[in-house]
């Protein structure tokens, strides 16, 4: 455990580093009450931070470990980071009410949800605003950082870091300065890019950047249409989603100039199934082509940006879109859902039971470049599995609050997949044991099922003899 919390304090003190930019930003806006909050809400993650690492020791993480770390980070983030939310008084209602929607707001934007209970932005600090859109950018490069860190081979992560002129012995620490100089370069691009073609709100502006790249779906204005519909910054923010929602790994080698690695990968698969599901909704559901490709990259990629009134639309449609934010984007990245590399390997794996009944052996399943094990192929399907059922079985729940079957699976599939699109059931006068469920779900989510249940479960004793 011990480990574990060593790992947790450098998290938090990462965030709290993070959480200066809109301290400043405060303080340039000179919005006092947010000054505060943001002060103690960092001072709470430093804190917090060097008392765990202090107190605790360094060593590397088993399996079990790390998915225990990554669960416990998103709820000690979620929970602190409420805090300027219920500081500035953004809600209204009893103090159990300010409690519940300040943890809910924080949690859909670690989790890169996007799910709000804002009904106006406007009406709160901007630099509150600009917070909370750096809070996806926090919980997008952490998911990021915490995968590679204790999921990836230490010896290509080496190899990786060796090629970018980094060193250095402590993994997560290079991990971490990797992804962070990557993910800032990305938003330093491409914001140069739309300030010089005219958007001059900074705060704004890195608002919109930061939600994209991080498949987060928070928007700083209260109506989109404009800057989703507007060229080039309509481009922009496909292009941010785009890259936020694929293998960080893979685009990050692009900087190298390794071509024939992200021909390989899931990256191309990822295009075509945009493309085709942009043809769909195009010619089937009859939506203009620009509003076809714009709302299936953010479902697909999991950033939940709309500007349609999705809830009016027809029950096929949010099936359809459905489906997408169940297969969200490519591993190593800021998107949720299943992954595309676990799409591909459900459908190798059944050509596999196919040739293996045929022939009486084990036949080995190559993807992308990859051979997976039996146990790796049944670990995944497992996944969809529990994946599928915690959302028929929660939506069932919901749609016993009076809601329709389909809104309830549309809501909870954007919750589970961290994707935030919503037909209109996300709201403040949601009853409160729903937005729990949905607190629960978006870090379920987030961190995966899996993880939860490796944490939960506990390791069988091993006998001899």
């Amino acid at each position: 455990m011990k480990a574990i919390l060593s790992n947790m304090g450098f998290v938090l003190q990462m965030t709290g580093g993070l959480t200066i930019i809109p301290i400043v930003t405060s303080f340039a806006l000179k919005e006092t009450p947010a000054i505060i909050a943001l002060l103690i809400t960092a001072t709470a993650f430093f804190a917090l931070g060097f008392v765990l690492n202090a107190l605790c020791e360094r060593k590397t993480l088993s399996f079990r470990q790390s998915c225990s770390l990554i669960v416990l980070v998103f709820v000690f983030l979620s929970i602190i980071g409420a805090i300027p939310y219920f500081y500035v008084d953004v809600f209204n209602g009893s103090l159990y009410t300010k409690i519940t929607d300040s943890i809910f707001e924080s949690a859909s934007g670690f989790t890169t949800t996007g799910f709000s209970m804002i009904t106006d932005v406007t009406a709160i600090p901007k630099s509150i605003i600009f917070y909370r859109s750096l809070t996806q950018f926090i919980g997008g490069i952490g998911i990021v950082l915490i995968l590679l860190a204790f999921f990836y081979p230490e010896d290509k992560l080496k190899e990786f870091s060796r090629s970018m002129g980094l060193g250095g012995n402590h993994k997560i620490k290079r991990t971490f300065i990797i992804i962070l100089l990557i993910y800032l370069s990305y938003s330093v691009i491409i914001g140069g890019i739309a300030f010089f073609f005219g958007h001059k709100d900074i705060v704004i502006l890195a608002s919109f950047i930061f939600s994209a790249l991080s498949s987060g779906g928070f928007s700083p204005v209260n109506d989109i249409t404009t800057s989703a519909t507007a060229f080039p910054f309509n481009i922009i923010l496909i292009v941010s989603m785009l890259l936020g929602a694929s293998n960080f790994m893979v685009i990050a080698g692009l900087f190298r100039l390794k071509l024939m690695e992200f021909i390989k990968s899931e990256i191309p698969i990822f295009i075509i199934i945009i493309a085709i599901a942009t043809a769909v909704v195009n010619f089937v559901f009859n939506l203009q082509f620009f509003d076809s490709l714009f709302h299936v990259v953010s479902a697909i990629t999991t950033t939940g940006f709309s500007y349609l009134p999705l809830g009016e639309s027809s029950d096929q449609l949010k099936l359809f879109l459905i489906v997408l934010m169940f297969i969200g984007g490519a591993s190593f990245s800021t998107a949720g859902g299943i992954k595309i590399y676990r799409l591909i390997l459900l459908f190798k794996s059944i050509k596999k039971a196919v040739i293996d009944s045929i022939t009486e052996k084990n036949s080995a399943v190559r993807l992308f470049g990859r051979e997976y094990s039996n146990q790796e192929i049944i670990h995944s399907l497992i996944l969809i599995i529990l994946m599928a059922a915690v959302i028929l079985g929660s939506a069932a729940a919901v749609s016993s609050y009076g809601f329709s079957f389909v809104d309830s699976l549309f809501e909870i599939t954007s919750a589970v997949a961290t994707t935030g699109l919503s037909v209109g059931i996300i709201s403040p006068s949601l009853a409160a044991g729903l937005k729990w469920l949905f607190i629960s779900l978006m870090i379920l989510g987030r961190v995966e099922i899996m993880a939860f249940l490796v944490m939960m479960i506990r390791e069988p004793k091993i006998t001899k003899g």
